[in-house]
């Protein structure tokens, strides 16, 4: 079945998302910074950050965490 019919409502579009990496390599406080209008885009771009697995932070790296904005586009 293809799922990506029912899941997203729009083929394009962009979200921008905001995270945390923590010194030990864990992504956390995700949030939308800038909605795509679309919930399943959102989603998507929040789950692919919290199943990601990093490697800790470089030790020459002088704060204990790391603020990202990411942008996420969307095609089909």
């Amino acid at each position: 079945r293809d799922w990506s019919s029912d899941v997203c409502s729009s083929d394009l579009g962009s979200v921008v998302m905001k995270f945390t990496i923590a010194r030990p390599g864990t992504i956390d406080r995700v949030q939308v910074e800038q909605s795509s209008g679309f919930l399943a885009h959102e989603l998507a771009a929040q789950r692919a950050l919290l199943l990601t697995k990093l490697p800790e932070l470089p030790a020459q790296f002088p704060n204990p965490e790391l603020t990202v904005h990411m942008r996420f586009e969307y095609q089909r």
